[in-house]
């Protein structure tokens, strides 16, 4: 490490890995690697899309998400494994998910980069190593809003990421299933790609004062050392943690001086993984005090400052003619009325969900008090 008196050069390379390269890492030692994220995070999405050929080359032959529905898992095979870029397909995959679709165009390009990845694959004459995407969203009544009978589908707790156990335990349940049998029995690598409370491990948290279950949870207790959690910075929604973790980045003489500085650690080992979480509600031994990042993940991927984030933007041309009509019953099942919505009604839908990505997001740190007094305190002849 440099001195801490020495000028540092910011062109030079740090010893600290990449977050690439960590995240290979890990994944070779481990069957199964939950990589934790808030919806809709660009930076993260294009860190994901550049790290096939790393995935790869560490054994990983399954990116696992929630981001596309499992029942359409055909559809998402072949268009992996076509010999060209068939975009409108790509987009339908995400017309079928979440009522009015879940139409981004940063997850959209992870799949273009996973073809790309498979594309070059195929011309190799040896020695291939594709990727499979395996989806993970859960298929439900919405899917065939006839079987509602005029309910709505979030009244029945069968849609609503927010109704508490109802959804979330059923996309537990769901995924672990589905990686039992894609990746376990299979004898598949595997990262999994999923919203961060969805990628809990040995911890449990909770909401309302319940214990919730996540699909890591539920593999965690079957595979134990097989599975690890490696989430972003930024992700985890204690604030001050955020701010802490800043700081020390801040003042590591590794990073001191230099710019754009990115990086993936282990926590067990790191500073970092003795930052307390104490606005986290959890437990991993049957208390619910004192936890820290190390108790919370394994490992942790540093992109830059958690104000750096900016939010997915918007696929244009999501809804078509010909997918129009399912995709409006759907919505419909999840926000009935007796009138079909138009398709402005569903677009301005689609504007008002990126708009509120940001709002869903852990909040940024707050400046230093000290920082906040310099900012708006009143001069003095001392000052």
């Amino acid at each position: 490490m440099p001195d801490a008196e020495t000028p540092v050069d910011e062109s030079s390379s740090t010893a600290l890995p990449s977050p690439e390269s960590y995240l290979a890492d890990i994944c070779g030692g481990h069957q199964i690697v939950f990589l934790g994220d808030q919806i809709g995070v660009q930076q993260h999405l294009s860190f994901l899309a550049g790290a096939f050929a790393e995935l790869a080359d560490a054994g990983v032959t399954i990116l696992a998400w929630e981001f596309t529905n499992s029942r359409s898992q055909p559809a998402l095979d072949e268009l992996l494994a076509a010999s060209e870029w068939d975009e409108r397909a790509c987009c339908d995959l995400f017309v079928d998910l979440l009522g009015a679709g879940f139409g981004y165009q940063e997850y959209a390009e992870v799949l273009r980069a996973a073809w790309e990845h498979n594309a070059a694959e195929r011309k190799r004459s040896s020695d291939q190593r594709p990727i499979r995407v395996v989806a993970l969203g859960l298929p439900s009544y919405v899917e065939d809003p006839q079987l509602l009978d005029g309910r709505s589908a979030a009244e029945l707790g069968l849609r609503n990421w927010w109704l508490g156990g109802h959804y979330r335990d059923m996309s537990a349940f769901h995924a672990a299933s589905v990686l039992t049998k894609e990746v376990l029995r299979q004898g598949e690598r595997a990262l999994v790609y999923m919203n961060v409370t969805a990628t809990t491990t040995k911890l449990i948290e909770w909401a309302d004062g319940v214990p919730t279950a996540s699909a890591g949870n539920l593999l965690w207790r079957w595979m134990r050392d097989g599975c690890r959690r490696v989430v972003f910075h930024g992700v985890i929604a204690d604030t001050a943690a955020t701010q802490r973790v800043e700081d020390l980045v801040a003042q590591s003489p590794e990073v001191r001086g230099r710019s754009g500085v990115r990086f993936g650690l282990d926590l067990a080992a790191s500073p970092l993984g003795s930052v307390a979480a104490a606005s986290v509600r959890g437990t991993i031994d049957g208390s619910g005090t004192g936890l820290r990042l190390r108790d919370i993940a394994d490992g942790y991927i540093y992109l830059g400052p958690r104000e750096e984030w900016s939010p997915c933007t918007l696929i244009g041309d999501l809804l078509t003619g010909e997918n129009f009509d399912s995709a409006e019953a759907r919505y419909r099942a999840l926000d009935p009325r007796p009138e079909p919505y138009s398709r402005d009604e569903l677009e301005a839908v689609r504007r008002t969900g990126q708009q509120e990505l940001s709002e869903a997001w852990p909040p940024l740190p707050e400046p230093p008090e000290e920082t906040k007094r310099r900012r708006f305190g009143r001069r003095t002849t001392a000052d």
